[in-house]
């Protein structure tokens, strides 16, 4: 893909997602972490409606053993990088041992690594349980909520054959995109945990949310789909 012109206040690096209305996160599966069971540090590619990459999205290759003790409840940075490999955006997790119950998890979203331009918040429900809903915030404000799917069993989300969605709402509850985990068929679903996402949200949506709708995915995909064991 080619850079348009950055408009006046977006991050340098996030040009492309200016003129999207869609990007798609491919999770890329690892062989070594297929046969050995092994659990290895996340990759993704991430592309436009027509499957051209835009940018490529790879977990620091650190803290191995939370990786294995705790899949899906680590923390994590998140290094995202244009086509020529410069580093665009940076997405920080921290760990927090008791967070589905006591407090929720986040992301900070920094574009250029160093400035913050959005966080994601998980919403606590009233019984302490995960509720699949979260907050994005921008400018020390929340700006846009996400809501999840029904969930049959507490902090999880039942591994069914379709999609599953969480809705991108504003705070008047106007639904305004959505971030869709797609089905992939039986094999990689069960045997791996490499996911494809789709993100959808209006073409003229502040760069700097759309950025930080990219880190809820990846917070989703960590939380509710990396640990299929």
């Amino acid at each position: 893909m080619q850079a348009p012109q950055a408009p006046v206040g977006c991050p340098p690096g996030l040009e492309y997602l200016t003129i999207l209305d869609r990007v798609v996160v491919e999770q890329k599966i690892e062989v070594f972490e297929v046969m050995t069971n092994w659990e290895t540090a996340n990759r993704y590619a991430i592309h436009n409606a027509n499957w051209q990459q835009a940018y490529m999205a790879f977990e620091e290759d650190k803290m191995s053993c939370a990786r294995q003790c705790c899949p899906n409840k680590r923390g994590y940075v998140m290094h995202v990088v244009d086509n020529y490999g410069r580093e665009v955006m940076r997405i920080t997790r921290p760990f927090k041992c008791c967070a589905d119950m006591y407090w929720g998890n986040e992301t900070t979203v920094e574009a250029p690594p160093g400035n913050v331009i959005g966080r994601v918040v998980e919403d606590i429900g009233s019984l302490g349980c995960c509720s699949h809903k979260f907050s994005l915030h921008m400018d020390g404000q929340q700006a846009l909520k996400i809501d999840g799917p029904l969930d049959c069993c507490c902090c999880r989300i039942c591994n069914v054959c379709g999609d599953q969605v969480f809705e991108i709402k504003t705070m008047q509850g106007e639904k305004i995109g959505d971030i869709r985990k797609k089905w992939t068929g039986f094999a990689q679903e069960y045997f791996t945990d490499a996911d494809t996402f789709t993100c959808d949200f209006p073409v003229d949506l502040d760069v700097r949310m759309k950025a930080t709708i990219l880190a809820a995915t990846f917070l989703v995909d960590f939380m509710f789909f990396e640990d299929n064991n």
